[in-house]
């Protein structure tokens, strides 16, 4: 007989050659069958060398039996996967069978495996069942493995008895985990990198199904169900292909980490991709294609998880109609707050019944019943060419699109087939994937978000915050055209090219189909292609250089274009996730929004003369500090200021800037801070002594003390005063941010005087508290120089993946290249960084020369490499 050590070591070289083999090349369904088959006999044979075969008499006579449980009792083990043991004995296990058992358990450990066991009679194993839920879903699983297989025969009879005894707790009990599991994973980093096994269409969900048919239906296997009429459009072999293609990943994913990882990281999501052989394409990279075909199983999962719980729940809580006050087309009812049709033989007749069945359940806040729902899916699939080309079917959905007011029959629409069958283009953006955590939905997702946005908008859900969205929706005089704008300013993204562009030459074809009228076509394109006009402005531009706003006028050309556009550009932003929606970026927009409006109402689009509005601001200035200093020590500072300055920058930060330099007297640096009302992001408005590489020192001190720059601009006067403005985010601790600015201060001053490695110092923040466990290196990486832009500056743009201290390297690079940075915005949300850097040479002048543009090109492409 081999020995324990002998038997691990077999084992081990066996799992290896399970799993040593080309997966991708697999089955998702043979690998863990293979693999548990193999657990099989390593646990047989573990238990056969520490005596259990000797002990016959007592196993059979007192009754006892080894059972795999959960994953492992379902034959469904992947590379890292728990393996779940029950030893279940009828009376007091004798002295001999309490040394045999350990002693075969314990070389499991030695086999790296996480094992998890329990030794329970028959009373105590139904008694745990029937009071913790995660217990009897286990051990519904349970398979025998050896020992006595009439006691465990009369235990799965025991335990099926009190179940069906016990089936109303248990419904209760399966509800509130359901909802538990609903709210643990329900957070928007859940999508971005799901959780193959418990998240959203997960592993979990067919679980689930599984234990509601052997609980209530008496169905050993999933498949069985459709023995039931009312189940018998169940698609139980799709969700078998989706089960395999998540076991293939699954397996895939423990490889890779060596450990039990059930979720898709992004970094992994690069490598399985690879793996599974997805190649880039000029429509998607690899990866894209790979989480594309992830989020079609997750959700053809999630559906038919949904759907087969409802038609379950309908049969074991059944309950009467329920009659609203508002009558209802007579071929409608509401049962459990879902509309059901009167005969389940009406939309075979009538599949218009389908559009008006969701109009219907879109306007009342209601759902539609499971067997509604299975009927009208069958009909778009088999026979939708009928339901198109009936008359009033464009009419009913054109009414359904431009009334969003049920996020979730928006979504069932789309999961039915009902949107794409009006809107064929739509099926080139169903599951695609944003890469990243930007954004917090695929494609098809985010665009019905954004209609849901809108929506709220129009509703003043966001009057508590910004009452402005609302009031502008209400001037609109046709918020339809921008609800139709909101589904389709994406629909570009599933063809080559800009997106924006793509999309804006679709749209045309799109609303002929649904009849829109004229005048839309030409707004609705418009929409599109510029949806993120205000975006690209607000965040890579300086807002205080007139020219900024100036162009963006040029483009809308007339107020109510730019209404659209802002409110397109809200609602896109808000649907996106919080990255693109923080406070300060909204702010930037509304900022911009004004901005431009008030040069649209004007009536002008250049600006008024320079010199007038100089000596306003001039005389201003005067008047409010001639109280409090000399008029010539006012006007001595104001002629060392540049004219761009007084052009660019707010008459209350050059009151404060003015103040500061006219009062520091012997100061080598003196600063005052703003909160911002709307953001979390605070002004700080800094006279200083200008340095060479100011502004690089400033990044590098505040990256050490974990605030990022977002906007600086800066200005340095003629007798060697330095005027900035710093846009930065608040520090992380509100109850000490007082002692945090004082600090900070302390260290610009040693900074100033080189006094302060910031080089180290920036080192250990990147591996301390900015390190990542994210790998962001595959974000496309560039570098552009732009003489366009500004009239008095070249504009640098760098986009790439974000590291900490990443603005701190690019500021030095600059400096080393003889430039001068007077303006910068930059973004940077945990994945990549975009930065726009307004610079001039040490002459004051633009970068024109091409080797000099090529030079500072491949700078800083080294820097963010």
């Amino acid at each position: 007989m081999s020995s324990s050590i002998e038997i691990v070591q077999d084992f081990i070289e066996s799992k290896k050659a399970v799993f040593q083999g080309d997966l991708k090349q697999q089955s998702g369904f043979r690998i863990t069958r293979r693999y548990s088959d193999l657990m099989d006999r390593f646990i047989r044979a573990l238990f056969s060398a520490a005596g259990f075969s000797e002990n016959f008499r007592e196993i059979q006579d007192e009754g006892l039996a080894i059972m795999a449980l959960g994953s492992y009792g379902r034959r469904e083990l992947c590379y890292g996967s728990d393996v779940d043991l029950l030893v279940l004995h009828k009376g007091r296990l004798s002295p001999e069978m309490d040394r045999v058992i350990p002693k075969a358990l314990y070389p499991l450990w030695d086999a790296k495996l996480e094992v998890g066991h329990s030794v329970l009679t028959v009373h105590e194993c139904v008694r745990l069942a029937i009071q913790d839920f995660r217990f009897l879903t286990s051990i519904l699983d349970a398979r025998f493995l050896l020992g006595s297989r009439p006691f465990y025969r009369l235990f799965k009879e025991a335990l099926r008895s009190k179940v069906d005894r016990e089936k109303g707790s248990l419904l209760k009990q399966l509800l509130v985990h359901q909802e538990k599991r609903k709210e643990r994973y329900s957070d928007e980093g859940y999508f971005i990198e799901p959780d193959i096994k418990e998240g959203p269409g997960g592993l979990r969900d067919i679980h689930m199904m599984s234990w509601i048919a052997r609980i209530y239906f008496k169905s050993d296997h999933l498949y069985k169900i459709r023995r039931f009429p009312v189940f018998s459009h169940f698609r139980s072999d799709r969700l078998g292909y989706s089960k395999g293609f998540l076991f293939k990943v699954r397996n895939r994913l423990h490889l890779l980490t060596e450990r039990k990882e059930d979720r898709l990281l992004i970094p992994l999501q690069q490598e399985i991709s690879h793996y599974l052989g997805y190649k880039d394409s000029p429509l998607m990279t690899g990866a894209e294609r790979f989480m594309r075909d992830i989020y079609q199983h997750l959700n053809r999962i999630r559906y038919g998880r949904e759907e087969f719980f409802e038609k379950a729940l309908d049969l074991i809580d059944p309950r009467p109609f329920e009659y609203i006050n508002e009558t209802l087309p007579p071929m409608f009812r509401v049962m459990k707050g879902k509309i059901v049709l009167e005969d389940d033989g009406l939309l075979k007749a009538d599949p218009l019944l389908i559009i008006k069945g969701i109009v219907e359940a879109n306007r009342r806040g209601l759902f539609l019943g499971s067997g509604f729902i299975w009927e009208a899916s069958k009909i778009i699939r088999t026979n939708g060419k009928r339901l198109l080309n009936q008359a009033g079917s464009v009419d009913l959905f054109l009414d359904f699109i431009l009334k969003p007011a049920n996020p979730e029959i928006f979504r069932l629409s789309l999961e039915i087939g009902l949107l794409t069958l009006f809107i064929p283009e739509f099926k080139r953006i169903r599951n695609r994937v944003q890469f990243g955590f930007y954004h917090m939905e695929t494609v098809d997702l985010h665009s019905l978000k954004t209609l849901e946005v809108l929506n709220r908008i129009g509703a003043g859900g966001y009057d508590n915050r910004w009452p402005l969205f609302k009031a502008i929706f209400k001037e609109l005089e046709h918020p339809e055209w921008l609800y139709l704008a909101g589904l389709l300013h994406d629909i570009g993204k599933g063809y080559l090219g800009d997106h924006s562009v793509k999309g804006a030459d679709l749209a045309p074809r799109i609303l002929k189909r649904l009849a829109v009228e004229e005048e839309a076509l030409e707004m609705i394109p418009f929409l599109i292609r510029h949806h993120l006009l205000l975006i690209h402005a607000s965040q890579k531009r300086d807002l205080n250089d007139e020219k900024t706003s100036v162009q963006v006028a040029q483009t809308v050309k007339n107020p109510e274009i730019l209404k659209h556009v802002f409110l397109l550009t809200i609602a896109d932003s808000l649907a996106t996730g919080p990255m693109a929606s923080s406070d300060w970026k909204i702010m930037l927009i509304i900022e911009l929004f004004f901005k431009v409006k008030h040069i649209l109402e004007r009536g002008v689009l250049a600006s008024p003369d320079a010199t007038n509005r100089i000596q306003e601001v001039k005389g201003r200035l005067c008047e409010h500090l001639k109280p409090h200093f000399p008029e010539e020590s006012i006007l001595s500072l104001l002629d060392q200021v540049s004219a761009r300055y007084f052009v660019s920058v707010p008459l209350d930060v050059i009151m404060k800037h003015v103040h500061l330099a006219l009062t520091m007297g012997t100061q080598r640096l003196a600063m005052v801070l703003e909160k911002l009302r709307d953001a979390p992001v605070t002004r700080v408005i800094l006279c200083t002594y200008d340095k060479p590489g100011l502004f690089s020192k400033m990044v590098g001190v505040f990256t050490i003390n974990n605030i990022k720059v977002l906007s600086a601009n800066i200005f340095t006067l003629k007798n060697g005063l330095a005027f900035d403005v710093y846009e930065v985010t608040n520090p992380l601790d509100i109850y000490r941010e007082s002692e945090r600015w004082d600090k900070i201060q302390r260290e610009i001053l040693l900074a100033l005087d080189d006094g302060l490695s910031l080089d180290n110092l920036v080192q250990q923040k990147r591996q301390t508290v900015f390190a990542s466990h994210k790998d962001w290196s595959f974000w496309g990486k560039r570098v552009r120089l732009d003489n366009s832009v500004s009239d008095f500056f070249t504009v640098i743009e760098v986009s790439s993946g974000d590291r900490a201290g990443l603005l701190f390297e690019l500021a030095k690079a600059i400096f080393s290249l003889d430039l001068d940075i007077r303006f910068a915005k930059v973004n940077g949300d945990r994945e990549k960084m975009s930065g726009v850097f307004y610079i001039c040479d040490a002459e004051g002048q633009k970068v024109y020369e091409e080797d000099q543009i090529k030079k500072i090109e491949a700078e800083l492409m080294n820097v963010i490499k």
